[in-house]
């Protein structure tokens, strides 16, 4: 990752702690550095982008050649993505689309190998079976918010935990939340 992008990263954590914004984080975003570290994607996606942390913080640890997709329904928060990736040097690697993830979805063309779910909580089951079909066989999805939303995320909890089912799944806790990490098993 650029100097440029964790400057961008550490900006954006002072300002969302200071106004209470919620942000993938650095606890988070450690981990999943060591997931795009361990797995190498070349092509990810990210559903639900707020500010442009997570999509920064993708972005960055890409290896080169690597792109990113993040899709955010907010026209507004969209703009400010945007702005926030060019900021830090990154505008070339990701490409923000802008619209309803489930509608997004069916058009995007080509594979991806990592994804984060990041978006309306009830939604993540319906985001992954839209997807699973664009996934490659090692794909890596990593669901945030899954403590502080288990309730709503629940049916992908149990989607992504069935040993009988595609996915090898694991949560880390972070004391005041959770994210669930599942890989495609061969």
């Amino acid at each position: 990752m650029t100097k440029k992008a964790q400057r961008m990263l550490s900006v954006m954590d002072r300002a969302t702690n200071l106004w209470l914004i919620p942000n993938v984080g650095r606890a988070k975003g450690r981990v999943i550095r060591r997931l795009i570290e361990r797995h190498r994607p070349t092509r990810a996606l990210e559903i639900g982008s707020l500010l442009g942390y997570s999509a920064i913080l993708i972005a960055g640890s890409l290896p080169a050649g690597g792109r990113l997709i993040a899709i955010e329904s907010n026209e507004f928060l969209a703009s400010l993505v945007k702005a926030n990736v060019a900021e830090a040097g990154l505008a070339s690697r990701v490409k923000v689309v802008t619209g309803d993830a489930l509608r997004a979805i069916p058009l995007l063309s080509g594979r991806f190998d990592l994804v984060l779910i990041d978006a309306r909580k009830e939604d993540y089951l319906d985001y992954l079976r839209s997807l699973e079909p664009k996934l490659t066989g090692d794909a890596v999805v990593i669901a945030d918010n899954t403590g502080i939303f288990r309730k709503d995320v629940a049916p992908y909890l149990e989607y992504v935990r069935d040993p009988t089912g595609p996915w090898a799944s694991r949560q880390y806790d972070f004391g005041d939340d959770c994210m669930e990490v599942s890989v495609h098993k061969p």
